[in-house]
């Protein structure tokens, strides 16, 4: 009898060992490493900033020249705020005084002379060849720089300058009148479209143009 039930014990033994060597999903088997199907957990930390713009270069603040036609410039329209200067400008009083043409190295600078210690608000772009009224002008070249200068004084009184220059990207400039608060001066530029910085000057004012060749 005592034979009988020890044969009868030993499947039931190995029943017992075969189940607890059975995979679980996630659960580590006493045969093999640890089964995973879950995914890495997502990273909580913020997102890399994007990379900073270049600052722009610093406007010139006086009127030395340029060695060379180096210079940061492109054709995109450029313009500046009102600047007061070292005295106040009585209302009404500022206007265009005159224009200076210079030509160096690459490029030529046209100087618009202010008739205050400060500077109004200004505009510098390409366009086509017409006067503040929308009129035809008699100004030599082959595209046109107009600069508007919002001096807001009365019609009347207002200079009339005409420069011519060779050789450079610059062949003539000339003052083409008034027309709600705006004076205005065209640039005629040689071979097109050329690239051009332009940036303001106090005591005395100036709106300063330099053009150079692409």
């Amino acid at each position: 009898m005592r034979r009988r039930r020890a044969v009868v014990l030993l499947p039931a033994v190995l029943l017992l060992a075969t189940a607890c060597t059975e995979a679980v999903p996630g659960v580590a088997s006493p045969g093999g490493p640890a089964s995973s199907t879950s995914a890495p957990p997502p990273s909580d930390g913020p997102a890399p900033p994007p990379e900073p713009a270049p600052a722009p270069a610093p406007a010139p603040t006086d009127e030395q020249l340029p060695q060379d036609g180096s210079f940061p410039a492109d054709t995109a329209d450029d313009s500046g705020a009102a600047q007061p200067g070292a005295a106040d400008d009585p209302p009404g009083s500022m206007r265009i005084d005159g224009l200076r043409l210079s030509t160096r190295d690459g490029y030529t600078r046209l100087v618009v002379d202010l008739s205050g210690s400060g500077v109004p608000e200004w505009s510098v772009g390409y366009s086509e060849p017409s006067g503040p009224g929308g009129g035809p002008v008699d100004i030599a070249g082959d595209a046109f720089l107009r600069v508007q200068v919002r001096t807001q004084a009365a019609p009347g009184g207002q200079s009339t300058s005409r420069v011519r220059t060779s050789p450079g990207p610059v062949v003539e400039a000339r003052t083409t009148g008034f027309f709600e608060g705006y004076e205005e001066v065209l640039i005629g530029i040689d071979g097109g479209e050329q690239p051009f910085r332009a940036f303001a000057l106090t005591d005395p004012g100036r709106i300063v143009v330099d053009v150079r060749y692409g």
